[in-house]
């Protein structure tokens, strides 16, 4: 009984993770769109606070973790409605 307690609660928390995630999730900006917002951002790797007023969820898009967002890992977020104008 304990076993499918801990199960089912991994399910639960898994599919309310998801729903945040996409809740957060916009519509995605076009290439001229998304060009702009990363020049307003500082046209170079991001730090946390460069791209706080463009980007909810840092982490998310920092997908190689190194502590900043490069030009790829951003037009990826534009694509996926994770940056907003």
């Amino acid at each position: 009984m304990g076993k499918s307690l801990i199960v089912w609660s991994l399910v639960v928390l898994s599919c309310t993770a998801g729903a945040i995630v996409r809740a957060e999730a916009q519509t995605p900006l076009g290439e001229d769109e998304c060009a702009d917002v990363w020049k307003k951002a500082g046209g170079h790797d991001l730090s946390p606070d460069q791209a706080k007023p463009f980007v909810k969820n840092f982490v998310q898009l920092d997908t190689d973790k190194n502590g900043a967002i490069n030009w790829d890992e951003f037009k990826a977020g534009c694509a996926n409605g994770l940056v907003h104008k």
